[in-house]
Parts: C-alpha cells; structure tokens; sequence
C-alpha cells in the first residue's frame, strides 16, 4: 500500500509537471500566435497609412489640377471680357467720330442758315468751320 502510494504520488507529481509543460507550451503558443497577430496588425496598418497617405496624395494632385483648370477657365473668361469691352470702347469712339462728322457736316452746310438764327454762335462756327473746310478740301 505504501508502494501504491507512492507509485501514485509519483504519477501525479508526473501529471503536474506534465500539465505545467502543458500550460507553458501553450503559453508559449498563444504568445508566438498574438504576437504574429500583432505583428501582422501593425503591418496591415502601415500599408494602410501608406494607402492613406498615397491616397491624400492623389486627392491633392486632382484638387491642385481642378484648380489649375478653373482659373485657366476663368481667366479665359476675363480675357474675353476685356476683349469684348475693348471692342465695345473702340464702338463707341467710332460712332462718337462718326457723330462729330455729321454734325460738323450739317453745322458747315446750314452755316448760313444758322447765321440767321444765332449770329454770334454762327459766326463762331463758321469761322471754325471755314477753316475745317479748307482742310477738308486739301485733302
């Protein structure tokens, strides 16, 4: 009986240190998986930041081309704008010179008539005129 007790105590102390090598071993597992995981994670992550920042990249480039496109768009627009006022100003100097003519035309022809009606302005502007006259004939 004593042998079986002993023969027993052996053969748990056994199964203890069998189960503690056990536990260690996985231990030792769990730690190897968790930190594969951990690293694996980590991993992951950086390609992630990668794809982030290689995105953010991206996003910036399109956003500086729309840009570049729009003020290309819009300084056309201004262009044209100032090309249309330009046209309109150098209209209106041409009918503004168009006007002149006329009226000094008329003011020459009907400068007897007018002489009778307003002698000093008549006299003003046929003097005036008299003298364009003479250019306009030398010309």
């Amino acid at each position: 009986m004593k042998v079986d007790l002993a023969q027993s105590f052996e053969e748990q102390k056994r199964m203890k240190e069998e189960l503690k090598r056990d536990e260690e071993r996985m231990e030792l597992e769990f730690k190897k998986r968790m930190m594969e995981k951990f690293q694996e994670d980590e991993r992951l992550e950086q390609m992630n930041a990668q794809k982030r920042r290689m995105k953010e990249l991206e996003y910036k480039r399109e956003i500086e081309r729309l840009w570049q496109e729009k003020l290309q768009v819009y300084r056309a627009q201004r262009e044209e704008e100032l090309k249309e006022r330009e046209k309109a100003k150098v209209e209106e100097l041409r009918k503004e010179e168009v006007v002149r003519a006329e009226r000094e035309r008329l003011l020459r022809e009907n400068a007897d008539l007018l002489e009778k009606y307003y002698p000093k302005a008549a006299a003003i502007e046929k003097t005036k005129y008299a003298t364009s006259k003479t250019k306009f004939a030398q010309a």
